[in-house]
């Protein structure tokens, strides 16, 4: 049986079942309390009473700290790209009890966000919201009537954006800082990563296999990689060689110093990530195919791959002219043979 305390002009319900912890609630009239305690009682006698207390009270940060826990724990791929998401997440959201994480607050957080950053950064965002969510719910055995809907925004990733080779004399004649020369050189012999660039160690180096490994990647698993001679010879000229991090420039001075140059020399509609599409183009027009080429780029889904091959018209004239030559010449040895 629930008791009730009067207080003043208030009466507050509280309940007490076995199995169930404390439940409180407190009313101006003692009729209204009277009404909700029958329900609840009877709500909780056939199984059907769902306490939403505790998404009332707990803050989503904490939330999406058990989350990345979990995946910690669970030893899940990209565990970099969720630990920086998550902050950025928290920045935003971290403060809301996890009750008033509903469908209009992520459309307004998803508005907010598109005029900062990228469609594909808000997709990502909105998944881990949504997971976490989830996680609390199974996980942790916080009720939520239902988990928010919303739309993602829709992603446009393909880019047709080629470097030319004037680009990056260029670039080269007026970037000053050698530490920035060096990672534009590497991103188009190696078509690596940004962060995975900045995160090169001497010890990754193997100077006579001619590769290099990358321990800490996008997808959470290391690969190792050739070096070309272009890329050998670029990192012999580095007069100090130890056992540290061969760079010490930060992934957003790189940025900013990168896209200074650009518009001091009225390069436009170029990032530094496109070098690594430059790269990962380059490789297919060198005739690797897309096993080969997601071995050395890290893609995981090779449909990914589609966007990055905007091969040049004549380019694959010349390889079609290549495979149509070796193809009469095995012809006429076969011909010879009988």
């Amino acid at each position: 049986m629930a008791t009730f305390v009067t207080a003043g002009k208030k009466t507050k319900a509280i309940i007490r079942k076995q199995g169930h912890r404390t439940i409180c609630k407190t009313f101006i009239k003692k009729t209204d309390a009277l009404v909700w305690a029958r329900k609840v009682e009877s709500e909780i006698e056939r199984g059907l009473f769902e306490d939403t207390a505790r998404a009332k009270t707990t803050r989503f940060k904490l939330v999406l700290d058990e989350y990345f826990q979990s995946c910690a724990q669970r030893q899940l791929k990209a565990l970099q790209f969720i630990r920086s998401h998550s902050r950025t997440i928290a920045a935003h959201l971290g403060s809301n009890v996890i009750a008033d994480i509903n469908s209009e607050l992520l459309v307004c957080y998803r508005d907010t966000r598109l005029q900062c950053v990228r469609p594909a950064t808000i997709k990502h965002e909105l998944g881990i919201i949504l997971r976490a969510l989830k996680f609390a719910v199974n996980e942790k055995g916080i009720y939520l009537p239902s988990l928010p809907k919303i739309t993602f925004p829709q992603v446009r990733n393909a880019r047709n954006r080629r470097v030319s080779d004037d680009e990056i004399e260029m670039l080269a004649s007026h970037i000053s800082n050698p530490e920035v020369n060096l990672l534009i050189k590497l991103a188009l012999e190696t078509g690596m990563r940004r962060g995975e660039l900045l995160n090169i160690h001497w010890h990754d180096i193997n100077w006579t296999a001619k590769t290099l490994m990358i321990p800490t990647t996008k997808n959470g698993e290391p690969r190792e990689i050739p070096l070309t001679s272009r890329a050998m010879n670029e990192l012999l000229m580095v007069s100090k060689q130890d056992i540290g991090a061969l760079f010490s420039i930060k992934p957003d001075s790189l940025s900013q110093a990168f896209n200074r140059a650009c518009k001091k020399l009225d390069i436009s509609d170029l990032r530094f990530h496109d070098l690594r599409h430059e790269a990962t183009t380059r490789l297919f027009e060198l005739g690797l195919n897309v096993i080969e080429v997601s071995t050395i780029t890290g893609h995981k889904d090779l449909t990914m791959l589609s966007r990055y091959t905007h091969l040049k018209a004549e380019k694959l004239g010349e390889k079609l002219v290549k495979l149509e030559k070796m193809k009469r010449e095995y012809g006429n040895r076969s011909q010879e043979g009988f």
